[in-house]
């Protein structure tokens, strides 16, 4: 989103950078199953075009009026059950994506004393990698 609204607005992309944060938080992520607004507040968020719905439909919600203490246990038990369920998704997920990843996976062996590639990071930039070994093979030299 960022990256469109910067080519599309090049001037100006940072005033709607609230609206694109909000849109991103009341959406439900695909890995969890619920919005990020609702795994940290414990219910869904009443954004404009909901409220515009509720009210052109007439369901304006009226709630009864509930202790502290009772609202606070509700959200409590709530946000239990929510991160449980959002756990249960991301196993599912994690599993989907492991399917996906190990597809072209291979598995390799190595015995002791082969001549192999390893990729590290620098000693100066953690961030840069480098190619640490011999690409010369034994049986070519004398």
């Amino acid at each position: 989103m960022l990256k469109r609204m910067c080519s599309e607005r090049p001037r100006d992309w940072d005033r709607y950078l609230n609206a694109m944060l909000f849109a991103y938080r009341e959406v439900p992520q695909e890995s969890l199953g619920f919005s990020p607004f609702e795994l940290l507040y414990g219910r869904t968020i009443r954004g404009p075009i909901t409220v515009l719905r509720e009210l052109w439909a007439g369901k304006t919600e009226n709630d009864e009026v509930k202790t502290t203490y009772q609202y606070v246990m509700d959200l409590q038990d709530k946000l239990e059950d929510t991160c449980k369920i959002a756990q249960q998704q991301l196993a599912k997920s994690s599993a989907r994506y492991k399917k996906y990843y190990n597809r072209k996976a291979r598995d390799r062996r190595f015995k002791a004393g082969s001549k192999v590639l390893v990729l590290l990071p620098t000693k100066h930039n953690k961030l840069l990698l480098h190619w640490e070994g011999s690409l010369r093979s034994s049986r070519g030299s004398k």
